[in-house]
């Protein structure tokens, strides 16, 4: 029993240390990749941050130009006046933007008054383009941007911002070439790293980095939704490459994409230490339960008899002794008459047969909390662990009896019956000495002809 108890003790302790190590290994695995995931969105919020603020700076030269024109005009300067300080203007944000601004227009009184570069005659017709109507129809002070388009005489993409500037619809714009990869402000990032830059069609205005990423399906990202000028950076982890993508909208409604290296943020290698830990510990309480299992089925393998089912000998008796410490009961010893006449008429399989049946007529006559043994040959014994009347015993030992006598008629040349002797035993009895008073009681049943049942009277 204390070798039992250790056992237990042992297997519970190494249990709890092995689910505690468990939930250790997932609450660090979660925390880990939530620190990684909170490292990358800072990142990527970095660069999402240097991209506004170049567009930004777009917008700020269109709305400074406007101002000025917008006090010129007031002051009734000439249209050479304006081109003359609109041509002065460019040359100066040309130093920092490069060659993408190619071109500046301002309508004023529904004229195009200033253009740079200006070629001496009005051929640029406004009234064809989409984005001055957007704007000249939008509050003033709007700021407006085109998607993507081919422009018609160079070929490349550009895309327009454009700014009204008074309530007359007078407006200046900006054409901005993707002439250059540098256009947006960038100029390198760290290895392997990619960002994307798309305008509301999801037309592609800008790629640095790894080029293939480019043919990412548009649904890893594009469906995402993005409220304009959000700045929040969502996650999603990039199916067709080991790269984690964060997805923010611009002010202007653009789509910034930044995949950053899985491996950059978090290591495989300590990702992939987490995942043998965690199936070992997994592991090893397989092993424990299907230990407990084994040892369970093995322990009740060796307490049964194996021809019945029932509790051998030893287990009965170890088990009936430490009851018998603690509680009152009854002893009963049941043998069968005749036994070795079935044998001798129907042969030993039959014999097995009748002994098996019995086992299940005691299993159904007592509860299932009593405990019913073999005690070998045709020798069954019974402890209830209650104080039982007398008279709920006797019907017990009748019914039992009874049933007996029906199984007995499928053995007719065997005589089959059963006796029955009991002896009642009080808290701190010896089991030896009860179960002596019962066997005599038994042999009283036998002296008396069989087929009965006798209580023993306590000395």
């Amino acid at each position: 029993m204390k070798r039992n108890m250790g056992l237990i003790c042992y297997i519970s302790v190494f249990l709890i240390v092995e689910f505690l190590f468990g939930y250790f290994i997932l609450e660090t695995r979660r925390i880990f990749l939530d620190k990684t995931a909170q490292t990358g969105q800072f990142l990527a919020q970095s660069y999402v941050e240097k991209i506004d603020i170049q567009l930004d700076d777009y917008v700020f030269s269109v709305e400074l130009a406007g101002q000025y024109l917008r006090d010129m005009n007031a002051a009734d300067a000439s249209n050479e006046e304006l081109q003359q300080w609109l041509k002065e203007y460019c040359d100066k944000i040309q130093v920092k933007f490069g060659s993408n601004v190619l071109n500046y227009y301002a309508v004023i009184d529904d004229t195009l008054v200033a253009a740079n570069p200006w070629d001496g005659a009005s051929t640029y017709d406004y009234t064809e383009k989409s984005w001055y109507y957007d704007v000249a129809d939008a509050e003033p002070g709007t700021v407006v941007f085109s998607d993507l388009y081919k422009d018609v005489v160079t070929g490349q993409y550009v895309f327009t911002i454009s700014h009204s500037f008074d309530d007359s619809r007078d407006v200046i714009a900006l054409d901005v070439y993707l002439s250059s990869g540098d256009w947006i402000g960038f100029t390198e990032l760290p290895e392997d790293y990619s960002i994307f830059l798309y305008d509301t069609q999801n037309m592609l205005a800008y790629a640095m980095g790894r080029p293939y990423l480019i043919d990412l399906p548009a649904s890893e990202y594009m469906e995402l939704d993005c409220p304009a000028g959000t700045h929040s950076i969502q996650y999603q982890q990039a199916e067709a490459e080991n790269y984690n993508l964060y997805l923010s909208c611009l002010n202007n409604g653009w789509k910034v994409v930044v995949a950053i290296p899985s491996e950059n943020l978090v290591s495989s290698r300590h990702m992939f230490l987490m995942d043998v830990g965690l199936r070992l510990n997994i592991l090893n309480v397989a092993i424990v339960m299907i230990f407990l299992i084994k040892n369970e089925l093995s322990k009740k393998k060796h307490n049964q008899d194996v021809l019945t089912g029932l509790l051998n000998k030893s287990y009965f008796t170890k088990c009936v002794r430490r009851k018998m410490r603690k509680s009152e009961g009854v002893l009963l010893v049941i043998d069968l008459d005749n036994f070795k006449s079935i044998n001798d008429n129907y042969g030993h399989d039959n014999g097995d047969l009748v002994l098996r049946q019995v086992a299940s007529l005691l299993e159904h006559t007592f509860r299932k909390t009593d405990y019913i043994g073999r005690f070998g040959g045709d020798e069954f014994i019974v402890y209830v662990d209650c104080e039982l009347p007398d008279s709920i015993l006797r019907l017990k030992s009748q019914e039992l009896i009874h049933q007996i006598g029906k199984l007995s008629q499928q053995y007719p040349l065997g005589a089959l019956s059963v006796s029955i002797g009991g002896c009642r035993s009080v808290k701190g009895d010896k089991y030896a000495d009860v179960f002596k008073r019962a066997d005599e009681a038994l042999y009283t049943v036998k002296g008396h002809g069989k087929s009965g049942y006798a209580m023993s009277e306590k000395n």
